[in-house]
């Protein structure tokens, strides 16, 4: 048994807990001391260390004291796991945390108890194997008493507190020297937060929902203690299985993965005083966890234990790219100053349809702010145009070719290509387009013509810019003609206007920062040039489109729920996100079927502050459907709030199919009685009175918004 003198607190401690139990000093309290204040609740806890070390016998112990978040102290913790590393500085460069195992402990009050449950929000643990009686031959090192030492406690406290209940667990550390010094190895290149951008809770990143027990703590520094070196590494460390996990991602086109910079950093910080030592590149292990199989150069199985220095730049190789399209990406700015709409007629595929010609007026700027002085040689420019914002946007929807394929407008809206055509200089860095009001009789084409159908005069447009560039590796511009260049996006951005000129904006439902947490800035999905997630998507990704994914349209087989696997934004988005959409779950050539990294639940992670809105919803077009690949197959009619709320809520099946029938929904329902204007579906009456019961406000309450 340890000898208990080694859990003896400083005398400050002692005073804190213990003149609490002197008796009345007969005065109005001035002078007295507050008695300890105890939690009977607790959202969060914190454990402060009072006292720790190794003794000559090599006994590991601490003490500590545990409040919640209001700093009142916590009784009664059944239980601790206690866990020991070092953290040893590498030949070739760069440190290794080597584990030590660890100990689970009861408060039980028996004698050989290793937790002491003090009664008064302090607690003593230790590790009843001596340091120096493990043997860690098999682990390639040894216990260094000169090495920086590691203890962390991790507090089993999701199972349950007396009185207090279940408060997830929290895993702090203090890491110290035996000597006394301060510890100025350490070992912080990536922190929490950078994996809270995306992960709403890294407890449970490993799980594919938040609805069961976290594991373990909210925290980096815990992670990489227990899969340090030595310890739970039988499927790698920490940074070979996170590499592992997330180069998964990269082969599923998650942009973000592909830019190390989403995680790490490049230069040291106080924060992160090692931020930069993954660029010295000693850890061959990690670099192999994404540079294996058909991704590994031929060094075969006598790797190094470095890379970096020996033959390769990690920084050349990882950073300089990543820098250079960042760069690139903000080499010029364009704002639309102007959209002017004139009336004018098109004909398409044997109909007449009202259209408008929009004259735009682009600013452009260099990376300065300064207006350019000549048109930027672009590889792309083009305008997306949309009409009727306030319906989510309309298209020819019904616009059916020769063997079934749908035409080039019943999938996608205007995209005008502003580099083809002619060009006015109208002022400093201001340049003049006219795009046509004539509709491309050819029905491949979606070139011109923005349709404005009868009775959406009032309505308002949208107007988004695309553009892209070439540009070198080192992130200069090079002509559009280049072969040898890589092409770069440059920043979308999307107008409003109205037939009498530029209009207030459509309201926003998320944020591009929002989404760039996960998707990296700017650099958002699959389509190459289009990357404003606040409006843009929306308007090709509309009620109206009622093509199928690319994966069964290839098969020309509808999927099974043509309204869960619907392309419009509201519905595309949420199936997408929580890994419902048929194409995702093909036992034969799944595409996008990786796994949403935060919580699904949490609907603030996208959405930005009062925009669940059904009543809003409910004014948006229908959502049109087709059941078959075939000229003359039926179209349907499914209404905004219910095809919204199906994207989330299709495991409530038949019954909640029927509850929002009975409240006006439709579902799948005959275009019959819907208003048609050639081959676009203008209106339909709606009388969905899901915002009645489901409140903007208790939408919030219930969505935790």
């Amino acid at each position: 048994m340890m000898n208990l003198k080694q859990f003896r607190m400083p005398l400050a401690v002692l005073m804190t807990f213990g003149i609490a139990a002197c008796g009345s000093d007969g005065k109005d309290g001035a002078d007295g001391v507050m008695p300890p204040v105890y939690a009977n609740t607790a959202e969060t806890l914190n454990l402060e260390y009072i006292a720790y070390g190794i003794d000559e016998q090599g006994i590991r112990s601490a003490s500590f004291k545990l409040t919640n978040e209001k700093d009142e102290l916590v009784k009664g913790l059944p239980s601790v796991r206690f866990l020991h590393s070092q953290l040893a500085t590498l030949e070739l460069g760069g440190s290794q945390r080597q584990g030590f195992g660890y100990v689970t402990c009861s408060a039980t009050g028996e004698a050989d108890a290793c937790l002491t449950d003090n009664e008064d929000g302090t607690y003593s643990v230790f590790n009843p194997t001596s340091i120096l009686d493990l043997d860690t031959t098999d682990k390639g090192y040894e216990y260094d008493s000169a090495l920086p030492q590691r203890f962390m406690v991790r507090v089993q406290s999701y199972g349950g507190l007396p009185v207090i209940g279940s408060v997830q667990d929290i895993m702090p550390e203090i890491d110290f020297m035996l000597s006394g010094e301060a510890v100025v190895s350490t070992r912080e290149i990536v922190s929490t937060e950078s994996c809270l951008g995306c992960h709403t809770d890294i407890a449970y990143a490993r799980y594919d929902d938040y609805d069961r027990s976290p594991h373990y703590a909210n925290d980096l520094k815990a992670c990489a203690t227990c899969h340090a070196t030595g310890e739970k590494d039988g499927k790698g460390t920490l940074n070979e299985r996170a590499h592992r996990w997330h180069f998964e991602s990269y082969l599923t086109n998650v942009e973000s993965t592909k830019n190390c910079l989403s995680c790490h950093e490049n230069e040291n910080s106080t924060e992160l005083p090692n931020a930069a030592d993954w660029l010295v590149g000693y850890d061959a292990k990690a670099c192999a966890t994404c540079h294996s199989g058909d991704y590994a150069p031929s060094h075969g199985f006598d790797m190094p234990m470095t890379c970096g220095g020996v033959c390769h730049d990690v920084s050349e190789i990882h950073v300089a790219p990543v820098e250079a399209l960042a760069t690139a990406r903000d080499m010029f700015s364009i704002e639309v100053i102007s959209a002017e709409a004139t009336p004018s007629t098109g004909t398409r595929g044997g109909n007449d349809y009202s259209t408008a010609e929009i004259a735009l007026v682009l600013e452009i700027r260099d990376a300065s702010g300064s207006p350019v002085t000549e048109m930027p040689d672009f590889k792309a420019l083009r305008a997306t145009l949309a009409w009727d914002a306030s319906t989510n946007y309309r298209m020819l929807t019904m616009e059916t070719l020769e063997g079934g394929k749908l035409g080039r407008m019943a999938d996608h809206s205007v995209n005008a290509k502003l580099n083809e055509m002619d060009v006015v200089s109208v002022g400093a860095g201001q340049f003049a387009f006219v795009i046509s009001g004539a509709l491309n009789p050819d029905q491949s084409k979606n070139d011109t013509g923005l349709i404005i159908p009868a009775g959406t005069e009032n309505a308002k447009g949208a107007v988004s810019i695309e553009s892209t560039i070439m540009i070198n590796k080192a992130g200069e511009l090079q002509p559009s003609t280049s072969d040898d260049a890589i092409q770069n996006r440059l920043r979308s951005v999307t107008a409003f206007f109205d037939m009498q000129g530029l209009a207030d904006s459509r309201r926003q439902v998320v944020s591009n920062e929002a989404c760039a947490a996960c998707h990296g800035d700017m650099a958002y999905g699959m389509h190459s040039r289009r990357n404003d997630l606040e409006q843009q998507c929306s308007t090709c990704h509309n009620p109206n489109i009622a093509v199928w994914d690319k994966t069964f349209n290839a098969l020309k087989v509808a999927p099974d729920d043509t309204v869960l696997n619907h392309l419009g934004w509201s519905v595309y988005v949420h199936a997408l996100h929580a890994g419902d959409r048929q194409e995702q779950n093909l036992e034969d050539g799944a595409v996008r079927d990786w796994k949403y990294p935060a919580n699904i639940k949490d609907c603030t992670a996208c959405h930005v502050s009062g925009s669940v809105k059904l009543n809003d919803i409910q004014k948006s077009g229908m959502f049109v459907t087709r059941d078959a690949y075939s000229e003359d197959a039926e179209f349907s009619l499914t209404s905004p709030a219910a095809a919204t709320c199906w994207s989330c809520h299709s495991s409530g099946g038949e019954p909640l199919k029927s509850h929002m029938i009975s409240n006006g929904a439709i579902f799948n329902a005959p275009i019959d009685g819907a208003e048609i204007e050639g081959e676009i579906i203008v209106e339909h009456n709606n009388l969905e009175s899901c915002s009645v019961c489901h409140s903007e406000a208790k939408l919030a309450e219930s969505h935790k918004l």
